[in-house]
């Protein structure tokens, strides 16, 4: 069927119909979404929320920094909020229902200029304590580390804190590693359900990656993996068992850190 547009002296002038299927492939969007119910509609939107792997890094240090001198440290991250806050009011007040925990960042700035003079107040990470696993990256900083716990404990309306937790190996690369983090865990994060090792040693996300999203993958069978089994990840035992912190076994894993772009 031919579709009709008007000129500007009023004169009709037909313009070919034009096809909104692509042959071979399905439709790029489920046009008929918005007619829905609305407690189905909610429902799509809650389980499109997947757990994720979220990853955070410290900004480099100036020495006019506030936590230098007893503020909070300042964390950065390349890592994109869920898409369901940017898509429409409904996805967003969804999202925010699940995602109830905002973590403030600092903005990307030269290491020139002092902590305090790059805060945004509106420049937050979207969590779910509960099902997100927050990537630390670099080494272990106790005065740095020491802050963050309590500090999502404050954040989370729930008020239990951080679940799970994925850090460097260069955690593990120290004699009395195991010591370290369990003095770490039980004192400072008893929460803590399960801890992830990944196999990603650097202080600061790939130069070419920002933007984009993370994952923690199965590296069982890698030549590195071995290595660090046999070797470093030693350190990270009581004997033949995992750490054991507060009287309860603590969920231990070795996995493979992943950047990827997009959402």
């Amino acid at each position: 069927m031919a579709h009709v547009w008007l000129q500007p002296g009023g004169e009709s002038s037909p313009l070919p119909a034009v096809s909104t299927a692509v042959s071979g492939s399905p439709a790029p969007s489920f046009h008929l979404f918005s007619y829905l119910p609305a407690e189905l509609r909610l429902k799509v939107w809650r389980f499109s929320f997947e757990p994720r792997a979220v990853e955070i890094h410290a900004r480099r240090s100036h020495y006019a920094d506030d936590f230098q001198h007893g503020g909070m440290p300042k964390w950065q991250s390349g890592c994109t909020n869920p898409a369901a806050l940017a898509t429409s009011s409904e996805a967003r007040a969804a999202a925010q229902r699940h995602y109830t925990v905002r973590f403030p960042l600092a903005t990307v700035a030269a290491c020139e200029r002092a902590g305090d003079s790059v805060t945004d107040l509106y420049r937050v990470l979207y969590l779910n304590l509960a099902t997100d696993v927050l990537v630390i990256l670099g080494d272990m900083d106790f005065r740095r580390m020491s802050r963050l716990p309590p500090e999502f404990r404050r954040l989370d309306p729930t008020g239990e804190g951080l679940k799970r937790m994925a850090v460097s190996a260069s955690w593990t690369y120290h004699p009395g590693a195991a010591a370290s983090v369990r003095m770490f865990v039980r004192n400072l994060i008893p929460e803590l359900r399960e801890l992830i090792v990944f196999m990603y040693a650097e202080m600061v996300p790939p130069a070419h990656w920002s933007s984009g999203s993370c994952s923690l993958d199965d590296c069982d069978g890698t030549d590195y993996y071995k290595r660090h089994v046999v070797g470093m990840g030693q350190r990270t035992r009581d004997g033949y068992k995992w750490l054991v912190t507060g009287g309860r076994d603590l969920k231990v894993s070795l996995k493979e850190l992943n950047f990827r772009h997009g959402w």
